[in-house]
């Protein structure tokens, strides 16, 4: 008879590395609030699930989207278990899940600010360099450019472009900007193979210093608060400025949707005034 540990190992299995190390977090501490309150996990009732998913690991009310995402994770689970035959009913099936708000409030780069910061990472060496402007210009996921290795990185036939490890287990070629392009050129040298992105040591450059790399470029310019995942904003936000189709601003970050597009852009033009100021004008015009 195989134990839970074998049902979680078998349920983990199937998913990437990048989602096995998330889920694999969430379901410990599901395991945990369940031993710590007395529960079997495989006759937990749809209201343990909800308890659990409102509140962090200090018992204070979760942030909606830390409770979607634990909500997420935990009904993938017994969905699992259900469709094995594990349990017979999925306690999963029916929970409430809170509504979340149609935009991003995270932090983005304007225009002036983004030359800066691009102008300002040219000049802090070939690493920060071409991560900075690969992020920028290409709207990559951190993660996506991390796992780039030489062989992905086609810069002299043509138009250069690389090839991503997408969210969702899938590859894509993905044309990249010519300063993007000359600086990835500049870090890569004359090296055939191996990551492209390395720490000091040599090691595959790790997200906690990708993250440090980018938010040190932007404090040196006056920016605080911007991360990996600001960058992407800014891509997105920026190429709808610049008049891009959203079909190649999808296409190039790697979106499925336009809605992710809206999800990114709508807090940004809640602030430009465009729209109440123009209301403004019209009503203040004579006929």
């Amino acid at each position: 008879m195989e134990t839970v540990s074998d049902m979680i190992a078998g349920f983990l299995a199937g998913l990437t590395p990048g989602t096995r190390a998330g889920y694999r977090s969430v379901v410990s501490r599901w395991l945990r609030w369940c031993a710590d309150n007395g529960i079997d996990m495989l006759r937990a009732k749809r209201t343990h699930i909800e308890v659990f998913a409102a509140y962090d690991g200090g018992m204070r009310p979760a942030a909606k989207n830390t409770v979607c995402r634990n909500l997420s994770v935990v009904c993938c689970l017994y969905r699992y278990l259900c469709e094995e035959g594990y349990i017979d009913c999925n306690p999963g099936g029916h929970v409430r899940r809170p509504k979340l708000y149609g935009h991003s409030d995270g932090t983005y780069l304007t225009r002036e600010q983004a030359r800066l910061f691009l102008t300002e990472a040219r000049g802090m060496g070939a690493r920060t360099d071409a991560l900075c402007s690969l992020l920028l210009l290409t709207g990559a996921r951190v993660g996506e450019a991390l796992g780039l290795d030489v062989e992905d990185c086609h810069l002299n036939d043509g138009r250069p472009w690389v090839r991503f490890d997408r969210k969702g287990d899938w590859s894509q070629r993905v044309a990249i900007p010519s300063d993007a392009a000359e600086a990835l050129a500049r870090l890569i040298g004359e090296r055939r193979r191996g990551a492209v992105f390395r720490e000091d040591s040599g090691a595959r450059l790790r997200q906690q210093t990708a993250v440090g790399i980018v938010s040190s470029v932007a404090l040196r310019v006056g920016m605080p608060d911007i991360s990996p995942h600001s960058l992407r904003r800014t891509f997105c936000t920026l190429s709808r400025d610049a008049g891009v189709p959203d079909r190649d601003i999808m296409a190039a970050g790697g979106w499925n949707s336009p809605q992710m597009l809206d999800y990114y852009d709508m807090s940004r033009r809640g602030l430009n005034g465009k729209a109440g100021d123009g209301l403004q004008d019209y009503l203040g015009k004579e006929d």
